[in-house]
């Protein structure tokens, strides 16, 4: 049950993340929209906007995509193991004679 627990608080603060990274009007307004300040030829708050937007989202992706996977092994390790048992239906249910 905890390994659903750390699932929940994995995901809520993977969401923040993306908030943070995707949504950059909050950034504009801590870093202010000086257009004297230019990063490649870009205003600031345009460069944040790009940059948080592909790269910042694209970062968070690949970590979360990390993270899920390990939370993953962690619930299938900690699951109790699956009776092995044939198909649960024959291959072939249908003979030629109940065929109509």
């Amino acid at each position: 049950m905890e390994t659903y627990r750390k699932e929940a608080r994995l995901t809520i603060g993977f969401f923040v993340l993306y908030l943070l990274a995707a949504h950059t009007a909050p950034w504009a307004l801590i870093f202010g929209t000086n257009n004297a300040v230019r990063i490649l030829g870009f205003p600031l708050h345009y460069f944040m906007a790009i940059f948080l937007g592909w790269f910042g989202v694209l970062a968070v992706s690949i970590w979360w995509n990390i993270a899920a996977d390990r939370l993953d092994e962690e619930i299938a390790a900690s699951a109790p193991a699956m009776p092995k048992s044939g198909p649960a239906m024959p291959a072939n249910p249908i003979t030629e004679g109940d065929r109509t």
